[in-house]
């Protein structure tokens, strides 16, 4: 797996309570820092894209699209992504 922190974040603002240690969660919470990284580094090491921070950072910035802003369930989430991965 990937192993970006949330020093590599590009956004801020992200709680720092972890509700859970879970990795294979059904749905992510967008709005805490312990799950942005998770979800992230996951979908790094699930798709065949370069492994670096700009890579990290744009499944961050697609995560926080107002187009997902209701989406919740991790895999309908990295199939978006990937879906529009060189589309936006």
């Amino acid at each position: 797996m990937a192993h970006f922190t949330s020093d590599d974040l590009a956004f801020t603002g992200y709680s720092q309570t972890v509700n859970s240690n879970d990795t294979e969660i059904v749905y992510v919470d967008k709005t805490e820092e312990f799950e942005v990284v998770n979800f992230c580094n996951q979908f790094l090491e699930k798709y065949k894209v370069p492994q670096t921070k700009a890579s990290f950072q744009k499944v961050e910035s697609f995560l926080q699209h107002s187009i997902l802003e209701h989406q919740v369930y991790k895999e309908e989430l990295l199939d978006w992504i990937a879906s529009n991965w060189v589309k936006i």
